[in-house]
């Protein structure tokens, strides 16, 4: 990435709260995460996404150190990135998507020093369950969440329909559509959610959180973040 490509990309997410990367990744390491996911998942038919797969699994780590990818985000601290968690999404058809929330309302880490990096592992549009955005809600920083009343899904997160995030009114959604192998960068506050999958296939992404280096935050009992190193070397 040139430097004056950088500070564009950089000027935009700072103002919008969100990024799309286009092909960070090839085909055949977005195959290499969806087959490794299924060798860990074994012969259970519970598609409930797995947390925190990258704690035994050199492959997800790997992955999380892309060059291209680490090299806006080291950009975006001013620091040194440490990996922190993730989580893989397998989404079938028919699985409902995520109400809007906010990430750092988890996190609670200073507001510049976290980001989440949404991984596209196959072809994402707002049809089989593709991300919702309200473009420059980070602004907002924490808004008010309230409860839904709704139980856990099949095959989602178990905090995926608990709550919601109350969105103000003069915030528009977006559902961008994103490629195979590229990458939605997300602010800490930025609000967003995704689509029920309407087609036919699973829809698979990884999503990859970020810390900068000293930076204090919350574990989490169903987390249970740990901040680690990354090699962007590899």
């Amino acid at each position: 990435m040139q430097i004056k490509d950088l500070e564009l990309k950089l000027e935009f997410f700072k103002e919008n709260g969100y990024l799309i990367l286009e092909d960070i990744y090839n085909d055949e390491e977005c195959n290499e995460v969806v087959n490794h996911a299924h060798q860990v998942l074994g012969p259970s038919d519970d598609l409930t996404p797995l947390m925190n797969i990258h704690k035994s699994s050199e492959i997800i780590q790997k992955f999380m150190s892309n060059k291209k990818l680490l090299n806006f985000i080291n950009s975006y601290f001013q620091d040194t990135a440490l990996g922190l968690q993730t989580e893989f999404f397998f989404m079938p058809p028919k699985t409902v998507g995520f109400n809007p929330h906010q990430d750092n309302t988890y996190v609670k880490a200073s507001s510049d020093s976290f980001i989440s990096a949404w991984c596209a592992l196959t072809d994402v549009d707002k049809n089989n369950g593709g991300l919702i955005i309200w473009p420059k809600t980070h602004n907002e920083e924490a808004l008010e969440t309230v409860d839904t009343g709704l139980s856990k899904h099949d095959n989602q997160d178990p905090n995926a329909t608990i709550r919601k995030t109350v969105v103000p009114e003069q915030y528009n959604k977006e559902s961008p559509i994103i490629k195979k192998g590229s990458v939605l960068l997300i602010h800490s506050w930025l609000v967003h959610a995704s689509n029920t999958n309407n087609s036919d296939n699973n829809r698979y992404a990884l999503l990859c959180t970020y810390l900068k280096e000293h930076t204090d935050f919350r574990s989490g009992s169903y987390a249970q973040r740990v901040p680690f190193t990354l090699d962007d070397t590899v």
